[in-house]
């Protein structure tokens, strides 16, 4: 891919702009459909991929930083650019806060937990996990543009660990209030950083200052976190298989046994959890601009597939894929874009 054959950045804010507004307006326009509670979820599944995604781009410089490694410098401004996503992730818990009397299991029902799943309660505690975060990752980038970030990215990322466990907890396992697991809010956090290295692999891909070594390193760690992120899977399901306890095979169950869902399954297991270790094990894979542009997109896709296979079996038998959860997909995709690259030309980011 020479450099002659990228996109302009007018090219770029032109789709971003058009995924944007079509996406959002769609979805709008799908809220009016009969389906009413699937329609609001498909919020919560895309809140769920772009929020832990846009803040582990944001932390993953800090995390290199904070190993003292240097590598990233070139690259670390297309990462630090998603810092423009803090805005729509609030804005859009506030949204799911505001209509979660249309989807969520916990309005006007008082569950074992008490008032620990109360919607005001559970909703105000990840919203001030997020301002927090945030907050953070802001006061980290102004002390990387003054090079005084020596403490402040090791805050960062305890940060990100702490605020999407929580999140974890709230909004993946607590949508069945009787499923039971003390490996959720790792997995997610985990696998959101991997979701950012990940999508860090593919915008550098398009980076005329990446080198093969820095796609090299980040193909690397795309091996790394997809391979954390299988060993977190793997420990979260095998006690279940060997306990067979009710309270946790509930979210084994319809995932593994329903006949429109174990599809889903098996080809998340192929493609997220083992498909980086087989696709980006040679070197000139990583090394490669096409090859690990190709492979990070289709992890990346693969990604926003496993949040919606988090939450959607709970709530039906049917595995329902459509405009309702792409809509939302595509206006995500276009709002962050728009973001990062207002960020990155304005020059609000080290």
């Amino acid at each position: 891919m020479s450099t002659s054959d990228r996109p302009t950045t007018k090219s770029w804010l032109v789709l971003w702009l058009v995924l944007a507004v079509a996406g959002c307006a769609l979805w709008l326009y799908l809220l009016n459909g009969a389906d009413e509670a699937r329609i609001w979820r498909a919020l919560l599944v895309n809140f769920l991929f772009f929020t832990p995604l846009s803040a582990g781009l944001v932390v993953w410089p800090a995390i290199v930083a904070t190993c003292k490694g240097k590598w990233h410098h070139p690259v670390e401004r297309l990462a630090s650019s998603a810092i423009a996503f803090a805005l729509p992730s609030l804005v859009t818990l506030l949204i799911l806060w505001w209509g979660s009397a249309h989807w969520s299991p916990w309005n006007g029902v008082n569950h074992h937990q008490g008032a620990w799943l109360h919607p005001g309660f559970l909703f105000g505690r990840d919203l001030a996990a997020l301002l927090i975060f945030w907050g953070l990752a802001l006061y980290h980038l102004r002390l990387t543009r003054r090079g005084e970030a020596a403490r402040s990215g090791a805050v960062l990322v305890l940060a990100y660990c702490l605020a999407f466990s929580l999140i974890g907890f709230d909004l993946v396992m607590a949508l069945d209030p009787l499923w039971h697991s003390n490996l959720a809010g790792g997995y997610f956090f985990m696998s959101g950083l991997y979701g950012a290295m990940t999508c860090w692999a593919l915008l550098s891909v398009w980076h005329p200052e990446a080198g093969p070594d820095q796609l090299h390193d980040l193909g690397k760690l795309t091996v790394a976190f997809s391979l954390m992120t299988t060993y977190l899977m793997y420990s979260h399901l095998l006690p279940y298989w060997y306990e067979n306890l009710p309270r946790e095979i509930r979210f084994l169950v319809p995932r593994m046994h329903m006949p429109e869902w174990r599809p889903f399954s098996f080809f998340l297991v192929g493609l997220v959890y083992f498909g980086p270790l087989v696709l980006l094990l040679p070197i000139r894979t990583k090394r490669s601009r096409g090859l690990l542009g190709t492979v990070a997109f289709l992890v990346l896709c693969g990604l926003w597939l496993e949040r919606w296979w988090l939450v959607a079996p709970t709530f039906t038998p049917v595995a329902h894929l459509g405009l309702a959860e792409l809509s939302l997909a595509a206006g995500f995709a276009g709002i962050l874009g728009l973001g990062m690259l207002h960020a990155r030309k304005s020059g609000g980011t080290p």
